[in-house]
């Protein structure tokens, strides 16, 4: 494999640096508008409201401290501190465009880093290349690399473990441990990446005998473990000042975990897990296209689509035809090597705690894409991109694909209409005064995105069971010259509280502010005035 690499190593650096700039340019060009919603809470959190376990509470005090949820201990807390580096040299910014600056390096950078793997698995420029670019280009992946969250960044980590325990020399096993910590550290789900490196360790030649495996593996899981209990330690006794409660402090520690076990049947999760897996590659949906996009730029793109599937057609009738003629009789040889051990090691521990848990997010299935991306190089290996036999399909899989997912996911997500809440959002600035008081019932996460991009306003839980106290509180903030919102949850449910509602509309007039509704999204602003008498 070594002689196979050695004549790549010259053109290897120059396509890494095209690949890394390439892949920077397509991120920076189209990022999503579309934001992921703990993205938004993430934000939130970071630029000084705070969250607790309930949600976020903008009436809260301590307004500042960073929340540390403990399904992604440490996000925030890395957020929140290249926020503060980057906002002296540009005051202007916002934790939200950080974050997502965040994903995008992340992203670029296990590209390149899968880029490398690819090549020591395969040895092949044009085959590691067009692997990558399928990784790269997957609708989930790409659309969540420009979006704010701890599945990209917590990804890259993975892979540089990967990389790390893919030394020829001897792997630097507590070097590893403490980077697939930082890892499960960015999001509690990299756990499952530990049987992955115990068959990368195990299987590595650099071991001299079996005894030296043992240490290794126990040397690099010492380090990991103990490196991930003292963050959650620290952070439980020292930050949150939580007493020494072995029971509390796990209930802490596996927050949410029973929230997400799904209760579907075997032929549910079998569902939700093969629509999830399909949704890792492909995105979208046509109506997106055809609201969003212009005619010019959907004939190209309808055009690609078609030549693509034809030559992939073409490609896959061509090999069928050899092969039905014993021209090409024999099966690839795939040999369970030591790689191909590895990467089905990685999937097969994601994926058997995602058969149980979180059955039909794709986006947590970005934890072990990766490995799907190696597995298929170590079996593609032995095939070659151009040949007089057969055409490879792969190179006009992965232009289809980008094709398709740029038409009807990220490029109509580019575009703020197509995120309800956000435009919502951007909308209330004309609308509604900068310094309003929004009282609310229930901070969900339509009211997030109203706060985040409208930082000025103030928000209040509604004692709506007291409604004298209300009507007063209303009437002494309109009479200070602050204007007054209702939002969506405590509008609706005045109708249910008809006696709130008749004691306010003595005194009040509701004036319909701004808002939207479909399917998805339910957001109502709704404004008090004074009744004139």
């Amino acid at each position: 494999m070594l002689g196979r690499i050695l004549p790549l190593r010259r053109g290897v650096a120059g396509t890494t640096c095209a690949l890394a700039l390439l892949l920077l340019l397509i991120y920076c060009a189209a990022p999503t508008r579309n934001h992921y919603w703990d993205g938004i809470g993430f934000a939130l959190n970071i630029e000084g409201v705070p969250q607790d376990e309930v949600g976020h509470q903008p009436h809260a005090p301590q307004a500042g401290e960073v929340y540390y949820n403990p399904n992604h201990l440490l996000y925030n807390a890395i957020g929140r501190g290249l926020y503060l580096s980057v906002k002296p040299l540009f005051p202007n910014v916002r934790a939200l465009d950080v974050l997502v600056g965040w994903s995008i390096a992340a992203s670029v950078a296990a590209a390149a880093m899968l880029f490398h793997l690819l090549l020591r698995s395969t040895g092949q420029l044009a085959l590691s290349l067009w692997l990558t670019l399928l990784f790269a280009f997957s609708a989930t992946w790409w659309k969540f690399s420009t979006d704010a969250n701890a599945y990209v960044p917590g990804t890259a980590v993975l892979i540089l473990c990967a990389l790390l325990a893919a030394r020829r020399s001897q792997q630097p096993v507590l070097v590893i441990g403490v980077t697939h910590a930082l890892a499960m550290l960015l999001h509690q789900i990299a756990i499952c990446f530990y049987p992955a490196m115990l068959v990368a360790i195990w299987r590595h030649p650099g071991w001299p005998d079996r005894a030296a495996r043992w240490r290794a593996m126990i040397s690099y899981s010492l380090s990991a473990g103990v490196s991930v209990a003292a963050a959650y330690l620290t952070v439980w006794r020292g930050t949150l000042g939580r007493p020494l409660d072995v029971k509390a402090f796990l209930a802490w520690v596996t927050f949410n975990g029973i929230d997400v076990l799904t209760r579907k049947t075997l032929a549910g999760r079998v569902g939700d897990m093969w629509l999830a897996n399909f949704r890792v590659f492909f995105g979208g949906k046509a109506s997106l296209a055809l609201s969003f996009l212009e005619w010019p730029q959907l004939i190209p793109v309808a055009l690609v689509v078609a030549v693509g599937a034809l030559l992939i057609g073409r490609a896959l009738w061509r090999h069928w035809t050899l092969w039905r003629q014993g021209v090409e009789r024999r099966w690839p040889q795939w040999k369970l090597r030591g790689e191909q051990a590895f990467a089905l090691a990685w999937l097969a521990g994601f994926l058997a705690f995602l058969s149980v848990w979180l059955t039909e997010y794709q986006y947590y299935r970005l934890f072990c894409l990766p490995a799907f991306i190696l597995w298929l190089g170590a079996v593609l290996k032995d095939t070659k991109l151009r040949g007089h036999r057969w055409s490879h399909p792969l190179p006009a899989f992965v232009v289809m694909m980008a094709s398709l997912n740029f038409a009807m996911y990220i490029g109509p997500y580019s575009r703020v209409e197509a995120s309800p809440p956000l435009h919502v959002a951007l909308e209330a600035r004309s609308v509604i005064a900068e310094d309003a008081v929004i009282y609310f019932t229930e901070f969900h996460c339509d009211n997030w995105w109203m706060k985040y991009f409208n930082m000025g306003t103030s928000w209040r839980q509604a004692p709506v069971d007291r409604h004298e106290e209300l009507a007063a509180e209303v009437d002494a903030l309109l009479r200070s010259g602050r204007r007054v919102y209702f939002d969506t949850t405590l509008y609706g449910q005045l109708s249910g509280a008809n006696r709130t509602k008749h004691r306010l509309s003595e005194t009040f007039t509701f004036d319909h502010a701004l808002g939207f509704a479909n399917r998805k999204h339910h957001i109502q602003f709704v404004e008090l005035k004074a009744r004139q008498i």
